[in-house]
């Protein structure tokens, strides 16, 4: 008896991968970084393992409009991937992040956000990818010697400078410890609906003649 089998992928989680040319790249880094050193020197003494963070508010000083107006791109061509670009976003929140050797970030997520993002400024040649953790409560992955996208409960993506990557902000993840012998520099941003509530949370359905 032949059987026909299918694979169908149920409830795929997106992320969106963006990559600048490294010869732009390395002038637009070079900028940011600059930038970002004015805004945390001189630096406070952190405990081994700690990082640097600058304020939440990146999004709205002059000297990062165009890594703003980048992030504004990208949103706005992720929104209309999801067919959902007709609810306007913002930027709640954008902050550097300065990681020595040994410093990480543990397993967290952004919560009361659509999206989030982060993008690389400079990583270490040993520098840790961005690992993102299988969102589903409960798996049973039997180790079958090599993992795969559907054995795997945890997926690496490769930390570059000049790529940007978004994921669904409820997505649980962590960076691992720097084991490079230079600093790991990302920025990392939030984006949220506009007015969500009066756009995008009244109900989908509509009551017909004498329903409550």
């Amino acid at each position: 008896m032949k059987v026909k089998q299918q694979v169908r992928e149920l409830f795929p989680t997106p992320l969106w991968v963006l990559d600048i040319p490294p010869s732009d790249a390395e002038p637009f880094n070079a900028k940011l970084r600059e930038a970002i050193e004015k805004i945390v020197a001189p630096r406070p003494n952190v405990p081994s393992g700690s990082n640097w963070q600058t304020p939440h508010d990146l999004h709205t000083r002059p000297e990062f409009a165009d890594f703003t107006q980048l992030i504004e791109i990208s949103a706005r061509s992720v929104a209309q991937f999801l067919q959902v670009d007709r609810y306007p976003m913002m930027i709640t929140g954008c902050w550097a992040n300065i990681n020595p050797p040994s410093a990480y970030h543990p397993t967290h997520n952004h919560p009361n956000n659509y999206l989030s993002g982060v993008y690389y400024v400079s990583v270490p040649a040993a520098g840790p990818d961005l690992i993102f953790q299988d969102p589903r409560p409960v798996s049973i992955m039997p180790w079958t010697g090599k993992l795969t996208p559907h054995t795997a409960n945890a997926a690496a993506e490769q930390a570059v400078p000049g790529r940007m990557v978004l994921f669904p902000s409820w997505l649980r993840h962590h960076v691992p410890s720097n084991e490079g012998t230079s600093e790991r520099i990302s920025i990392s941003f939030n984006l949220m609906f506009r007015n969500f509530a009066e756009t995008a949370a009244s109900p989908r359905w509509k009551a017909t003649a004498g329903e409550a």
